[in-house]
């Protein structure tokens, strides 16, 4: 089985919800490993970023409050 068949067939035990992660992930890293992000204004950068962001699911939960503090960042 090759990595292309172990992945699908993997994908396939997922349920819907789950399955859509993985796409909303692959696309992500299909993206940021393309050549074309090298010639991308920081302009658009940002906004593919925004676009991925979007297509996350909204109800997961958010870092607490104290997680963005400066203090903790290098903890």
């Amino acid at each position: 089985m090759n990595i292309e068949q172990a992945v699908i067939e993997n994908l396939r035990k997922l349920p819907l919800e789950k399955q859509q992660e993985v796409l909303n992930f692959s696309q992500f890293l299909t993206q940021i490993t393309s050549p074309k992000i090298a010639e991308m204004t920081s302009q658009e950068k940002a906004e593919d970023w925004l676009k991925f962001l979007e297509s996350q699911p909204k109800d997961t939960p958010g870092l607490p409050d104290e997680a963005l503090g400066r203090e903790t960042i290098y903890d």
